[in-house]
């Protein structure tokens, strides 16, 4: 007999409303024990809202929430106990950072010597040990939100719920706190809900990701999954994708598909669907899978074997340390065999003038090496599994 499995957290027909207005209207969301999902979504998609109704912090007005398997509901303190929430703004009581930290197993009656032995573990783990004694309203950001964590997994929870943990800090001080807290995450276990509107928090800490937009959850799946092939061209965009190209597909065979854009650029890209000649499709590309080249150079055998090598004129160059993210502008009517020169670049004109631009994004030194500024004549070059088809 196969064994049912249990999630450690699951919603169902949930649904949220305010003034009239859905915030919230999930169809169905679960994670499962020891995992680490990342709601992701802009401003005001209904994250915080799906937060408190998760967390039972706030009661739906319709649908389920399951706690293993066993449904709860806001305000059960049974399950609140199996569970601890970090907010965006750390909410912290006047005091020492160990007494903070104890806070929660002092009001839950832990006896004094358990106490003493795990708020002492709580803070090795979060690494805040060396000012256990120092007060609170003497930290930094990046100190509070530790000591935030820390007393919450002091109570040992089963489920973690992490509103926005990172947004106050800066960015130094946010790359350390996330490779820190994915530490810890992985050593305890734990099963991890963490809402957030960056994506690279995202990537950096969640198994799988959920992205929401007004108020419903438009796609969810492993990180690598919607990274890779967002559904969408509004999951694209809010993964990282910076070139989006509308077209049409030419032709299809053996599963690989010539498109023209509409700003005149072919295109050779996997068939991720049964797509067909004459139909409208999308074309995502990130910056990172696009290699510059210099216009009079010679490519070498890896680059000169892509599928997509398109001649154009750099745009604009944006010094990102240590990256830099170049806008090209690429001519028409070229790709795959075309013997289009670079001086033919074009304006993008036909429709949206993105539609004859693409973004790369190369290192500092091959910048340099390049010669890379505005008006350089390079070669675009993009295999074709780095292009995501999607429904148009």
């Amino acid at each position: 007999m196969d064994e049912v499995m249990t999630h450690a957290l699951e919603a169902r027909g949930l649904v949220r409303t305010y003034d009239r207005r859905r915030v919230v209207d999930v169809e169905h969301l679960s994670v499962d024990e020891g995992e680490v999902l990342a709601v992701l979504g802009p401003n005001g998609a209904g994250k915080s809202t799906l937060f408190r109704l998760l967390a039972l912090l706030e009661a739906a007005d319709e649908g389920t929430v399951l706690h293993f398997g066993r449904e709860v509901k806001a305000g059960d303190l049974t399950s609140r106990r199996r569970t601890a929430a970090v907010f965006q703004r750390p909410l912290l009581i006047q005091g020492t950072v160990r007494q903070n930290v104890a806070f929660g197993l002092k009001l839950r009656r832990a006896p004094r010597r358990q106490r003493r032995e795990r708020v002492e573990a709580a803070l090795e783990l979060m690494g805040i040990e060396a000012f256990a004694s120092a007060d609170v309203k003497n930290l930094s950001g990046g100190e509070l939100q530790r000591v935030a964590i820390a007393r919450a997994l002091v109570l040992e929870p089963e489920i973690l719920f992490l509103d926005e943990p990172t947004s106050n800090l800066d960015g130094g001080v946010r790359r350390s706190f996330r490779e820190d807290l994915r530490d810890v995450v992985a050593r305890m276990g734990v099963t991890v809900v963490l809402i957030t509107h960056d994506q690279n928090e995202a990537l950096s800490l969640a198994h799988r990701v959920a992205v929401m937009r007004d108020g419903r959850v438009v796609q969810q799946g492993s990180t690598e999954d919607v990274f890779a092939h967002p559904g969408d061209a509004f999951v694209a965009d809010f993964m990282g994708v910076e070139t989006i190209w509308h077209g049409r597909v030419s032709s299809c065979r053996s599963r690989m598909c010539t498109v023209r854009t509409n700003g005149g650029i072919r295109v050779e890209v996997p068939a991720s669907y049964e797509a067909g000649e004459g139909d409208q499709v999308l074309l995502a590309l990130r910056p990172e899978d696009v290699v510059l080249t210099s216009a009079d150079g010679h490519a070498s055998a890896a680059v000169s074997s892509a599928r997509n090598r398109w001649p154009g004129v750099v745009e604009d160059v944006v010094f990102a340390t240590p990256l830099v993210r170049v806008h090209v502008v690429l001519s028409t009517d070229v790709g795959l065999d075309s013997d289009a020169s670079p001086a033919a670049a074009g304006d993008g004109s036909r429709g949206d003038r993105r539609e004859g631009r693409l973004v790369a994004l190369i290192t500092r030194a091959s910048a340099e090496e390049l010669a890379i500024a505005p008006g350089r004549a390079v070669v675009a070059t993009v295999k074709a599994t780095a292009l995501h088809m999607m429904r148009g």
